[in-house]
Formats: C-alpha cells, structure tokens, sequence
C-alpha cells in the first residue's frame, strides 16, 4: 500500500468518524430539520433539472433523505408476522423493493415543498420506548396547512425514521393492510416475487447487504 493510499484511507476514516459523531450529537428534531433543509436547498439549486426531469427528485430524496429512515425495521413493521415466513434473501430483496417503494412516494411529498413554509412543534415522546416524533406543519398563504409526522428512534447511528405518518394516515399500517390483503388473495411467496427486486435475479446488493444482514439478525 502506497503512502498516498494510506493517507487518502486515513483521510476517509476521519471524515466517516466526524460524520457519525455529528449524527449523535444531534437532536431527532435536528435530525428532521437538516435534512428537510438540504432538500429544500437542492430543489431550489436543481430548479432546471427538476423541471426537465421530474423524477430527478427520486434522486434527490435517495442522496439525502434514505440514510435517514431505517428500511429494515419498516420492512418487518410492514410484513409483521410474515416477516419470520420468508428466506434471508427474500428478506433483503423485500428491503430494497419497499425501500424504492418509499422513495418514490416520498418524492412525490417533497415536490409539494417548495415555497412553502415549514415549521416544527415540540417532540413528544411515543408509546414505543426509545421512539420520539418529529411534527413537521408545511403552509402556504391561502392554503390548509399539510401535516407530517417522523417517528424516530436513537440508534447507533443516530435517529432513524421508522414510519411516515402523512395528515394523520401512518404509510407503515396503510402499506400493512393493502400488502395484507395482496398476500390473502395470492399467497406470501407470490407477493414478495411481485416486487421487481425480488424477480429480477441479476440485481445485486453486495455492498448494502453485508449491512443488512448484520441487522437481520437482530430481528
């Protein structure tokens, strides 16, 4: 290993070391606030390209926004007791599959943000211990205000999203039902090769699976 190499890896692990320091120091609310706030900071800096290209917010919200949310988590909340009835490997492509599901109703959320003012209401404590909720109030002038809330837990890594609760509707428990009533009508198995991530057998998940896995069996 060559001097440069060493100092560049180095270099890497300090950046990484301060990043997730930074992330425990931080309040959830803190949490919520700056990465809505760099969102918003990109909607306006990539005004151009979201124009040409609406779905560029897809990207966006995978930048900034994924790193934020625990998908293993809402991907056992969602399946709950047929979380235990699929493979490891059907478990991880059922990871990726919902977490894409995600985004893409995500993104669509944040499109409606720009020019609006948002503002944030004291953290309260959930029923679940360890979890805090975030309550996000977006208004524009002449319009009913739209309301988010962001269950968070502290973890490891700092707090992580475990649901989205849109004017009051959870996206967990509603996923919950429609993907309950999916498998009644056509079995576990048949509904989880329903997502493309778990069809598609030349999609890999190296890099992102050895963390998967490592959380998996804790679940």
């Amino acid at each position: 290993m060559t001097s440069i190499t060493k100092l560049f890896l180095i270099l890497f692990s300090l950046l990484l070391w301060a990043h997730q320091v930074s992330a425990l120091t931080m309040t959830a609310e803190e949490t919520v606030r700056e990465s809505t706030q760099e969102v918003l900071d990109r909607l306006h800096t990539d005004r151009d390209k979201l124009e040409s290209n609406p779905k560029y917010i897809q990207v966006i919200v995978e930048e900034l926004i994924v790193p934020h949310f625990d998908f293993v988590t809402m991907s056992h909340l969602v399946l709950g007791k047929h979380w235990h009835e699929i493979s490891e490997s059907r478990q991880i492509c059922f990871i990726h599959g919902f977490k894409n599901l995600l985004v893409r109703r995500y993104a669509d959320i944040f499109l409606g943000y720009d020019d609006k003012i948002i503002a944030y209401q004291p953290t309260e404590p959930a029923e679940e211990e360890g979890v805090v909720i975030v309550k996000q109030t977006i208004t524009k002038p002449g319009e009913e205000a739209f309301f988010i809330e962001y269950p968070v837990r502290s973890g490891e890594y700092g707090w992580k999203v475990i649901d989205l609760v849109v004017e009051g509707i959870s996206l967990l428990k509603s996923y919950h039902g429609t993907f309950q009533s999916e498998i009644n009508k056509q079995g576990l198995q048949a509904f989880i090769h329903g997502f493309q991530e778990c069809d598609d057998q030349s999609i890999k998940y190296d890099s992102q699976s050895m963390v998967i896995d490592t959380v998996l069996d804790f679940l």
